[in-house]
């Protein structure tokens, strides 16, 4: 059980107006009634500086810019479709942004709860269990997690890092692959997590929140100039969690601080350092629980929603992510820019635990596995761009170049056994438990890649174009067996968008991208596997309407994996790459911010996934855990006037279709959720309470019992019950 806004069309890159905002270090935004126009040095000149990272008006800016804050829900920039600062409505691929304020309005404490109100993704796939790691699915297919645009690398074991979202001011969602300017990445997309970052104007923050399942938490946001020099910024975040899990006999802790310096000697220059301490003592049960008794009928009983598959004499999972990375910026001429981000990161863990492994004819006895794993992990990413803005004849230019590398070593120290069985509805806890024996393997693994991209715009048209070349290479050393194994692959990649920008913010696309994952292991004859491959067909529209802080997107898209490993049909016993599979869909997205009162999120999912080519049975059938239909309706309103002035509300409902187990034998039944909170501003009832605010948040508010998916042949997990939190926050 492995752990696998504000104005109405964006058309021009910025104004001069933005260029005298930078002077006073305020990041851009474009004018209500901005048109496309031929690049010149001027607006070159602005563009550069409106997107320099480290740059960040407050924790409450009033503008948008490919990195910081956004006010309210609507973001109109992106960094991570295109690395090079773009307009959503000009990028030609399907990208949704989860703002600070949407995050922190629904009170989303995991990245699941980030993401569980936009297209495309379908969330905790592994329901109330998956709390140590981030599963989820974009288009019906795996995505990576980025931090500040690197990759979070893991071994492919248990060593898997995860970071909490109160220590962001953005998640991007880039859907399809991104391997031409990431290289090897999953197809599904990636979920770009962008730090907070270090404020000019002086931010301060303190909260304290408790909730059921025993919850508690405290959290401190405080930012600033250093000795009232804008040139030195300081940023210093933390939190600290404690609760019960919602699988009986569990327990969730998390201890987070996550100090940032920015230095700014001039107004072309950019260095931003991030750290980061995260301590996991305990996180709830990675088990499971079987269809009998959830999804199908029992004639002994149903299982609990609580239900503990483990045992607390023997379960136990410790991490700890230690990090340091940076980000720089230097503007080398008007046109001419050049950035550097990296990162180490250490992890190291202890994890232990009893799973249920295998059901008996009686229905109701439970055999169980025992798993252990001491992972230690560390990674390097580096990536480096020059970006140019030029013109040839009436064509404008925004050239991206870049090399970027990957490198990371990992060991560890695992294996599995057997454990004492259990009754499921009778349980015995603390049973004696045999430790299994464990084998120690090396793991080492290196990628670089070039890529180039070129953004062309002739009047309202923008054409993007892009490819790269990869090398990757990786070892595997077990020292216990004495084996070894070691793999190289090389790959290119492409992408190819086209997007039209009406004046009246309507943009239409189409585009076709490339992915590429290598894959471990050989054929019959010895043979490396290849990469896996993917690519995406997609034709799209998105609408900013003039006039209001709002966007639109529709999509639709055909997006395929190839050389997927299955049995090999003259040779069971060995794999061959003759697998396929296909998504196909339709995604509706919308963010409306009105005034400083009303935002609005909502979406619709069709998606359409399955096994095209398979010779272990699957060929035809629907991929597990993904649903047909997903829908979903969030609204957050604020009262400004009148005896309730103060008083915000929000409402909102989840809908999960109809998903399908591993072999299609069953189905899993379709769930709609629903969440609301209630928040009020103290300082409008006493103005020596001014910054103090209480809240009430609740998730799953009528506490519905579902089964979030079945997935691994038929292993089930029940998803979250409801949550409830009450807090105070208070900012000077």
């Amino acid at each position: 059980m492995k752990a696998g806004k504000q104005n109405s069309t964006v058309l021009r890159p910025l104004t001069m107006a933005v260029l005298l905002s930078f002077a006073t270090t305020h990041a851009g935004a474009q004018s209500a009634d901005a048109q496309p126009s031929a690049t010149t040095t001027d607006t070159t000149d602005t563009q550069h500086e409106s997107t320099l990272p480290a740059v960040s008006v407050s924790a409450q800016g009033e503008q948008d810019a490919p990195y910081g804050p956004t006010n309210g829900y609507v973001a109109q920039w992106n960094s991570s479709a295109t690395k090079s600062g773009t307009p959503i409505l000009e990028t030609p691929q399907s990208v949704s942004v989860i703002t600070r304020d949407q995050i922190e309005q629904q009170n989303a404490q995991n990245l699941n709860a980030v993401v569980r109100y936009t297209s495309g993704v379908t969330p905790e796939t592994r329901g109330s269990i998956a709390t140590r790691y981030d599963q989820l699915k974009v288009r019906g297919f795996d995505a990576d997690t980025y931090w500040n645009g690197l990759k979070l690398i893991n071994n492919g074991w248990y060593a898997v890092p995860q970071l909490d979202p109160y220590m962001m001011d953005r998640v991007e969602v880039v859907k399809g692959p991104v391997s031409v300017l990431y290289g090897q990445a999953a197809a599904g997309g990636l979920l770009d997590l962008e730090s907070k970052l270090p404020t000019v104007q002086p931010l301060h923050e303190v909260g304290v929140e408790v909730g059921n399942y025993g919850h508690v938490q405290g959290k401190f946001d405080l930012s600033g100039p250093i000795a009232r020099d804008d040139r030195y910024l300081f940023r210093l975040t933390g939190i600290a969690r404690k609760e019960d899990g919602q699988v009986n006999m569990t327990k969730n802790e998390r201890i987070a601080i996550a100090p940032s310096f920015t230095w700014r000697p001039d107004n072309r220059t950019s260095l931003t350092v991030f750290g980061l301490y995260q301590h996991d003592p305990r996180s709830t049960s990675y088990g499971s629980v079987p269809p009998q008794g959830t999804v199908l009928f029992n004639p002994n009983g149903k299982l609990p929603s609580n239900f503990y598959d483990g045992d607390p004499n023997f379960e136990s999972f410790n991490r700890v992510q230690e990090s340091i990375g940076y980000k720089f910026e230097r503007r080398l001429t008007n046109a001419w820019s050049f950035r550097s981000n990296g990162r180490l990161l250490h992890l190291a863990q202890d994890y232990k635990s009893v799973y249920a492994s295998v059901l008996q004819a009686d229905l109701r006895t439970l055999d169980r596995g025992t798993a252990a794993s001491t992972d230690n992990l560390n990674t390097i990413a580096l990536d480096n761009q020059l970006e140019g803005n030029f013109s040839t004849g009436p064509i404008d230019h925004t050239l991206l170049v870049g090399f970027d590398y990957q490198h990371y070593a990992s060991n560890f120290d695992a294996g599995f056994g057997m454990g004492p069985s259990i009754d499921m509805f009778a349980p015995i806890y603390n049973q004696p438990v045999t430790p299994p024996d464990r084998y120690h393997q090396v793991l080492s693994g290196t990628q670089y890649g070039v890529y180039a991209q070129d953004q062309a715009r002739l009047g309202n048209a923008i054409l993007t174009l892009g490819g790269r070349e990869d090398w990757a290479s990786s070892k595997t050393r077990n020292d216990t067996f004495d084996t070894s194994s070691s793999q190289f692959d090389r790959a290119f990649t492409g992408r190819a968008g086209f997007t039209y920008v009406f004046r009246n913010g309507i943009a239409p696309y189409v585009s076709y991208t490339q992915s590429f994952t290598p894959q471990a292991g050989t054929d019959i004859n010895g043979k490396a596997f290849d990469p896996e491959r993917g690519h995406q067909y997609e034709v799209g529209v998105k609408f900013q309407p003039r006039g209001y802080d709002a966007l639109f997107t529709a999509a639709l898209f055909s997006l395929t994996r190839e050389n997927l490993l299955t049995t090999d049909a003259a040779n069971p016993n060995f794999q061959s790459q003759a697998g396929e599979a296909r998504s196909r869909g339709v995604e509706l997205e919308a963010k409306v911010s009105l005034t400083n009162s009303l935002n609005v999120a909502a979406s619709y999912t069709y998606l359409n996934t399955v096994y095209t080519k398979d010779n272990s049975g699957l060929e035809g059938k629907h991929l597990a855990a993904i649903p047909q239909n997903q829908a979903s309706l969030w609204a957050y309103y604020t009262i400004d006037r009148g005896p309730l002035a103060g008083l915000s509300m929000g409402a909102g409902g989840r809908y999960t279709g109809t998903t399908y187990s591993t072999d299609n034998s069953f189905k899993v039944q379709s769930f709609f959720l629903v969440d609301a909170t209630l928040r009020y501003d103290l300082g409008r009832a006493a103005s020596q309470l001014r910054g103090a605010e209480l809240y009430v948040n609740a998730q799953n508010l009528f506490n519905k019992e579902y089964v979030a998916s079945c997935y691994y042949g038929s292993w089930c997990a029940f998803g979250y019950g409801r949550q409830v939190f009450a807090g105070m926050n208070y900012r000077w």
